[in-house]
């Protein structure tokens, strides 16, 4: 099961200001972690339709998992 990080104010204010979300999806069997492979795949899948992406953001601790990242996750 896969689940995607994110806060409603920050996706609200996305579309207010006319942009868009990317969601990149936590892994469950890792904890609820978050995969390098995952983030490039979510990022290239943007491109790919068009979307010029400025900005990552990285929720942690995660909602609604409220995992928290490990270090090595977040480097």
């Amino acid at each position: 099961m896969y689940s995607f990080p994110q806060y409603p104010i920050y996706s609200g204010l996305v579309g207010l200001f006319g942009g868009r979300d990317i969601n990149y999806y936590l892994n469950e069997e890792n904890g609820w972690g978050i995969d390098k492979e995952e983030l490039i795949r979510s990022y290239d899948e943007a491109v790919k339709k068009g979307s010029i992406v400025k900005a990552i953001v990285i929720i942690n601790p995660g909602n609604p998992t409220g995992s928290v990242l490990s270090y090595e996750s977040l480097k």
